[in-house]
């Protein structure tokens, strides 16, 4: 502040202020970088070391029988095993396949028609209830008939994923465009914005999130849907290696490969999060990847 005589007094800042404010510094910057506190790391370890205990005693103490079930240390011998197995990588190959292809086929048509629908009111009018009785009937329930029209090699199982994925992708699709704001939109068209301008600048970007959200839920849907077609009937593939090792009381075997396709869910989910981030990378680094999925 100033006296009267002109002389201007500078007071010293609260030193107390300052750690607080390096403290929070610091955390921003780590949550930039998308870091992870060192006791995060450890607790993770912990629940896996318990996690592993317990699997081990329950089969140990009889908790379990071990007819059905296998120990760690057998789980992951077999793992191993597996992994020098030129069977194992055709029928993971096979499994990757029928995935890749039905997740692009379904999520394809998803966007599609979540776009088209949620930009056009009246159309969406007259196709949601056919849509709606369509997305209630259980997809479980039309593997049977994708076997008997496409029989039991790939298609069928390709068939189911993009069926089940088609959903997932559309719903969220067409209630992200329908949610865009629509003063953006009248300002933009006010501004002589052409529709593919307004598609590319206005509905993109306010669509994003939930379109990425939903292609990495049906990601691993289109999974499940595959490894459940294989199930039923197949010739090859992980699903199927699964319930035939299952049948034979092939634990060790049936017990890795679950860890298996749990591992690929995963790492599927992070290679999509990683192509979510370079496409969202105006997002801040606490909204990019969060999205939760199963």
């Amino acid at each position: 502040m100033s006296s009267s005589s002109g002389t201007t007094i500078v007071r010293d800042p609260d030193p107390g202020a300052a750690a607080p404010s390096a403290a929070a510094g610091r955390e921003r910057r780590r949550r930039r970088g998308g870091g992870v506190d060192a006791t995060v790391w450890l607790g993770r370890l912990a629940v896996l070391v318990v996690i592993l205990l317990v699997w081990h005693f329950a089969i140990e103490l009889g908790w379990v029988l071990d007819l059905y079930a296998a120990t760690p240390v057998e789980t992951f011998q077999r793992l191993f095993e597996l992994l020098g197995d030129p069977t194992f990588w055709s029928n993971l190959r096979i499994t990757l396949q029928e995935t890749v292809l039905g997740w692009a086929l379904g999520s394809s048509l998803g966007l599609i028609v979540g776009l088209l629908l949620g930009r056009w009111t009246r159309a969406a009018r007259i196709f949601d209830p056919y849509l709606i009785f369509m997305n209630a009937t259980p997809k479980i329930a039309l593997a049977p008939f994708f076997i008997l029209w496409f029989g039991i090699d790939q298609t069928s199982k390709v068939m189911l994923a993009a069926t089940i994925v088609f959903f997932i992708v559309q719903v969220p699709t067409q209630s992200a465009v329908s949610m865009v704001q629509p003063d953006l939109d009248t300002v933009a068209t006010t501004m002589g914005a052409t529709e593919l301008q307004k598609f590319r600048m206005v509905v993109l970007p306010g669509i994003m999130p939930s379109v990425f959200g939903a292609l990495r839920l049906a990601l691993v849907y289109s999974l499940l849907a595959v490894v459940l077609g294989e199930f039923i009937a197949s010739r090859a593939g992980l699903g199927q290696a699964l319930i035939t090792s299952t049948n034979q009381f092939d634990m060790p075997t049936a017990f890795a490969l679950l860890i298996v396709l749990a591992t690929l869910a995963v790492l599927i989910n992070i290679g999509l999060a990683a192509v979510e981030n370079h496409f969202s990378r105006w997002k801040s680094a606490d909204m990019r990847g969060k999205t939760v999925s199963l």
